[in-house]
């Protein structure tokens, strides 16, 4: 379980600087820098239990997901700009597309590292020499 907090506290800071390094704004596709980062750190971290990647990918979503938006809300802050909120069906929508992507990284990761090969066995070794007579 430790390894999986761990991979979810990389995760979010993959995903914050990924997304603060965006050029431009996703819309729709907002939850893509957390499902990849996500993703990555489960494979990186070798997490092979579907709990612990579950956990690191909820851990990086939501982690990253208050931090931008604490970014975005004190960026209107220092501006001294209003900030106008206006319902549509996306404020209602994103919470539910989040956890399921959430739930399908967590299930890629571990996906990937099951099936990721081995490492080679070393062919076996010759019996020791007999000692002399």
């Amino acid at each position: 379980m430790n390894r999986s907090i761990q991979a979810g506290v990389s995760g979010f800071l993959l995903a914050v600087i990924i997304n603060l390094f965006l050029p431009a704004d996703l819309g729709f596709f907002a939850f893509i820098p957390s499902f990849l980062a996500a993703i990555f750190t489960i494979y990186i971290f070798r997490l092979e239990a579907l709990r612990d990647g579950l956990v690191a990918a909820f851990m990086t979503y939501i982690f990253s997901e208050g931090i931008l938006s604490t970014i975005g809300l004190a960026t209107y802050y220092v501006a001294n700009e209003t900030y106008e909120l206006t319902p549509d069906i996306w404020i209602v929508f994103y919470p539910i597309v989040s956890s399921i992507t959430a739930l399908i990284a967590g299930y890629i990761g571990v996906r990937l590292v099951q099936k990721m090969k081995p490492a080679r066995e070393l062919p076996p070794s010759l019996p020791p020499p007999l000692p002399p007579v």
